[in-house]
Parts: C-alpha cells; sequence; structure tokens
C-alpha cells in the first residue's frame, strides 16, 4: 500500500504518457532518444514535488542520475546548467507562472513536513 506522500510524488501513467509525447519521446537535455523517465523539475521528489506535467520532464537515465545526484565539481555544474535548461524549457511548454506555481508548492511542501 502506498503512503499518501508516495501517491503524490509519483507520476501516473497518464501524465507518463503526456510527457512522453509532449517531450518528443527524447531527453529533454542530450535529446537521446528511447528509453526515458519522467523526472522531477521544479521541486524533487525527495522534497515532496509533485508527481505532474508541470514538474515533470523526459530524461534518459544519465541525465536523470546527474541532476538528481551529481558526483564530483563537473557533474554538479552540469546538473545547475542542465537543470536551468529544463526549467526553462517546462515554463514554456507548460506557460508556468513561476511565481505563482512556486508559492503554492511552498505551502504544499509545508503540509508534508
Amino acid at each position: 500500500m502506498s503512503s499518501n506522500r508516495t501517491k503524490w510524488t509519483d507520476f501516473d501513467k497518464e501524465t507518463k504518457r503526456y510527457i512522453k509525447k509532449r517531450d518528443g519521446g527524447k531527453c529533454v537535455i542530450c535529446g537521446k532518444v528511447g528509453a526515458t523517465q519522467c523526472m522531477h523539475v521544479f521541486l524533487s521528489r525527495a522534497h515532496g514535488g509533485k508527481g505532474c506535467k508541470e514538474n515533470g520532464a523526459s530524461g534518459c537515465p544519465e541525465c536523470h542520475r546527474i541532476n538528481d545526484n551529481p558526483i564530483g565539481k563537473k557533474e554538479r555544474e552540469l546538473s545547475i546548467t542542465n537543470n536551468y535548461k529544463v526549467k526553462r524549457y517546462l515554463i514554456e511548454k507548460e506557460n508556468i507562472d513561476v511565481l505563482n506555481s512556486m508559492s503554492r508548492a511552498t505551502t504544499i511542501v509545508d503540509t508534508f513536513e
């Protein structure tokens, strides 16, 4: 049985299909086609980020790992650059009002802590 937090942070099947179609079945960072994963972008799963289209983007396993768990200085710098790129991509694709969305996300995260 899944916890409420897990249900909140997971990407459901419909959302995964939407993200894969929106992103053309390729990693939005490196452009690799094929096996992609849904990455939490604005607010990580570890911090209660919702599994929704506005917080998710397609990433190949390597780019996803670097964004979630960069190892060493080079990967940390790459992670910062990649995260900026993906956030700009989502803001454009989903017409996100960043200030409004982030204030709502903070309020939601506070309820889990």
